[in-house]
């Protein structure tokens, strides 16, 4: 890949500096209203995702009608367009102090035990619901979290948005880190490592069931717990209208080693699946349709 040149970057950069200053500059209800209007534009710009959005809703059996099918591929459109300007907003409008005033929690006890654990890491898994940028950001606050993400190809976008969006108990570990260890680290000092899992894999992966069809997924979750015995909590947080959201994870997941490693990946990854897919059926408008999970 050619390199690119820092004026090149800077090009891009502008508009971006100017869209996030626009964010802060205006009220939030407007933000998110513009938000979703740049998701309706999307929609009818971009006809190869939209197509793609359409095709995956019905293959995932959300619904076998064509008319529903866009409909539920247009709101997730106009949800992906949300999740940016959510997450600008919550490192000042979501804090521990005024938690309460935006996030409900469907969590069970013993969830809140394991966060309350000092020096017990964990493997959060979450997936392209609602808003994935929320979702480790509100569970830094009961348990330090290193989330695993790809690293901005513009290095002046890069700086901003970690300036700009800063978090309290996170970090960010690069998604394609040389560092073999840097995903061990967290777990052995009792944090939790932040993964989503929904999309197409190429590499450490295995073909299982993902909504139903066959799909390449990664392994990282389960190779992760079978070599630490960390616990894995699968989660999503949940828009339920202008910055309140509702949290949902499942209680701390282990699972017995049986001496064959891969039938044990096999079997905790189509776990994994199941549990994701149970959230994405439940509130379909806010998934990631767009992207070309089946291939």
């Amino acid at each position: 890949m050619a390199r690119r040149s820092g004026f090149v970057n800077f090009l891009e950069y502008i508009p971006l500096r100017l869209a996030v200053s626009a964010v802060d500059a205006v009220p939030l209800g407007a933000s998110l209203s513009l938000s979703r209007a740049v998701g309706d534009l999307a929609w009818l710009i971009l006809p190869r995702r939209r197509r793609t959005a359409v095709s995956n809703v019905l293959k995932a059996g959300i619904t076998d009608d064509v008319h529903q099918a866009g409909k539920i591929a247009l709101e997730s459109f106009r949800s992906f367009s949300s999740v940016t300007v959510e997450a600008l907003a919550a490192s000042r409008i979501i804090t521990p102090e005024t938690i309460k005033d935006h996030v409900e929690f469907n969590v069970p006890q013993a969830t809140w035990d394991f966060l309350a654990e000092p020096g017990r890491g964990g493997i959060y898994v979450s997936a392209h619901l609602g808003n994935w940028e929320l979702s480790g950001h509100i569970m830094s606050f009961y348990k330090k979290l290193c989330a695993v993400a790809r690293t901005l190809d513009n290095p002046y976008a890069q700086k901003l948005m970690l300036r700009r969006n800063p978090r309290r108990n996170m970090e960010i570990i690069s998604k394609h880190s040389a560092d073999r260890g840097a995903l061990l680290r967290p777990l052995k000092s009792g944090q939790m490592l932040g993964l989503i899992s929904d999309q197409h894999a190429t590499s450490h992966r295995i073909l299982t069931d993902f909504l139903g069809t066959p799909a390449w997924t990664v392994t990282s979750p389960a190779r992760l717990h079978l070599a630490t015995k960390c616990p894995i909590v699968c989660g999503v947080c949940i828009r339920q209208g202008h910055m309140r959201f509702r949290v949902f994870t499942s209680e701390p997941l282990t699972f017995e080693s049986s001496g064959d490693r891969d039938a044990d990946i096999a079997r905790i990854t189509a776990d994994m699946n199941r549990r994701l897919g149970e959230y994405i059926r439940q509130f379909p408008e806010q998934y990631l349709w767009a992207h070309k999970r089946w291939r």
